[in-house]
């Protein structure tokens, strides 16, 4: 019988089945493991901004989270002023009217409000991210951990790839909806 080298069997002992949200405990969605940035890609542009636990930054964002408040500007130039209230953000984006009420709706959390001053509601959970943000509409599913599907604004279709960082689990539900829903913005 042969014998097995022990920094084999170490390294054997360590092998596990592959991980499917690098935050298993967070109910609310599923994160992508190895990343810090939250990103939403369609066929034509990526959408980036590393997230940690006192805000988000990148090329399209700058929103500091504080006291229960999201404030800075998304998109360089378009100001952004939320309050949290409970299970709802309000507050204003790029000068529109920003208002979404999260509530449980069986395995799902469903957002209804306006954002970018229109009617909006869309259904969060685990395995899937559906329904309208402003003009668009969304049908993404997790796999491969990410989020990936399709998003429809007017005529205009497109493959949407989103993943999520597990900094975002140490956001309340409601700011990560927001923040969801200033990056689905066209």
């Amino acid at each position: 019988m042969r014998r097995l080298c022990p920094w084999l069997l170490a390294l054997a002992g360590c092998a596990h089945a592959p991980v499917e949200s690098a935050a298993p405990g967070w109910k609310f969605l599923n994160a992508s493991q190895r990343t810090e940035e939250i990103q939403f890609r369609t066929d034509q542009r990526l959408r980036r901004a590393t997230v940690t636990e006192v805000g988000a930054r990148g090329p399209d964002l700058d929103l500091k989270r504080a006291q229960g408040k999201l404030q800075g500007t998304s998109y360089v130039d378009r100001p952004v002023e939320l309050e949290l209230k409970g299970n709802e953000m309000v507050g204003r984006v790029a000068g529109d009217s920003f208002d979404l009420t999260l509530t449980p709706d069986g395995s799902e959390t469903r957002a209804t409000g306006l954002v970018a001053g229109l009617p909006s509601t869309f259904w969060l959970s685990p395995g899937r991210i559906r329904g309208s943000i402003g003009q668009c509409s969304f049908d993404l599913v997790w796999g491969a951990a990410s989020y990936s599907g399709a998003r429809t604004c007017g005529p205009q279709s497109d493959v949407v790839t989103l993943l999520l960082p597990p900094a975002l689990a140490s956001w309340s539900d409601p700011e990560v909806a927001s923040l969801l829903a200033i990056f689905a913005q066209r």
